[in-house]
C-alpha cells in the first residue's frame, strides 16, 4: 500500500514540477483559465477542441487535474493560455482548489441536455466564490452540446434570466461541432486583459491573433498527454 502511495505521489510531484517548469519556461504574460462544472459536461473536449482542434466521443471522465497551453496575441503582447481542466466529481472538490485560489478566469460549464448539471452551476459558483482570493474574477457560463436537437435542450429563457441575475456572460458551445470554441477563450483572455489595464482604457478595442506557430505549446501539450496516461496507469 504505502508503495502504490509512493508511485502516486511522485506522479502529482513530476505533473507540479512540469508545471512550474513551463510557466517559468515562457516569456509570455501568463493567463491561468479554470474550467469547473460537473463530470461529464465536457470540459475536457472544450479544452481538447481548441488546443488541438480534435474531438473524441468516447472520452473518459478527467481522473486528474489536466493542463493544456496556448498562445493568442492580444493588442500586440503575447499571451499564455494555461487551461486547466479539473476533476468534476463532487467528492474531488478539495483537489481543486489549490489550482482556482490564483485563477485569472473561470469558466461555469454545464450540458445544454443535462438540467441537474446546470442547477449544480449554483454550488460550483458559490464554491468558488468561498475559495477565491483574488476579487473580480473574470467569469463566463459555457452551456455545452449546442449541436444537439432543440427537444433534447434546456430552455434558453431560464438559462438567460440565470446569467443576468448572476451578472455573468453567457457562451453556447460545441465541442462536438467546433462551434464558439475559439471565440470562448478569445472573449476570456479579452476580459482577463482588460481588467489589467487602468480604467481610462478599459473602454479601447482589443485586438486578438492567433495567426502564429504553436509548434513549442504542442510539444509541452504532448508531454502533459503523456503525463496524464501515466498517472491514469498507476
Amino acid at each position: 500500500m504505502m508503495g502504490k502511495n509512493k508511485g502516486k505521489n511522485k506522479g502529482k510531484n513530476k505533473d507540479k514540477k512540469r508545471e512550474n517548469y513551463y510557466d517559468k519556461k515562457e516569456d509570455e504574460i501568463i493567463f491561468k483559465i479554470i474550467t469547473l462544472g460537473d463530470s461529464g459536461v465536457g470540459k475536457t473536449s472544450i479544452i481538447n477542441q481548441y488546443i488541438k482542434g480534435k474531438y473524441n466521443d468516447n472520452i473518459s471522465s478527467t481522473l486528474g487535474t489536466n493542463f493544456g497551453y496556448k498562445k493568442l496575441i492580444i493588442n500586440h503582447t503575447q499571451i499564455l493560455l494555461k487551461l486547466i481542466d479539473t476533476y468534476g466529481q463532487e467528492k474531488y472538490k478539495s483537489l481543486s482548489k489549490s489550482y482556482f485560489k490564483n485563477a485569472d478566469g473561470v469558466l461555469f460549464v454545464f450540458g445544454l441536455n443535462d438540467k441537474d448539471s446546470f442547477d449544480n452551476v449554483k454550488d460550483w459558483i458559490k464554491y468558488y466564490n468561498e475559495e477565491c482570493i483574488i476579487e473580480n474574477v473574470p467569469k463566463v457560463l459555457v452551456g455545452n452540446k449546442c449541436d444537439l436537437e432543440m427537444d433534447k435542450k434546456l430552455d434558453q429563457n431560464i438559462i438567460t434570466e440565470f446569467s443576468e441575475e448572476n451578472k455573468i456572460k453567457y457562451i453556447e458551445t460545441s465541442a462536438k461541432d467546433d462551434k464558439n470554441i475559439n471565440e470562448l477563450f478569445e472573449e476570456m483572455g479579452k476580459m482577463i486583459y482588460k481588467k489589467g489595464l487602468p480604467l481610462d482604457s478599459q473602454k479601447q478595442s482589443i485586438i486578438i491573433s492567433n495567426s502564429f506557430s504553436n509548434k513549442k505549446i504542442n510539444r509541452i501539450n504532448r508531454c502533459y498527454d503523456c503525463l496524464n496516461d501515466y498517472q491514469k496507469s498507476i
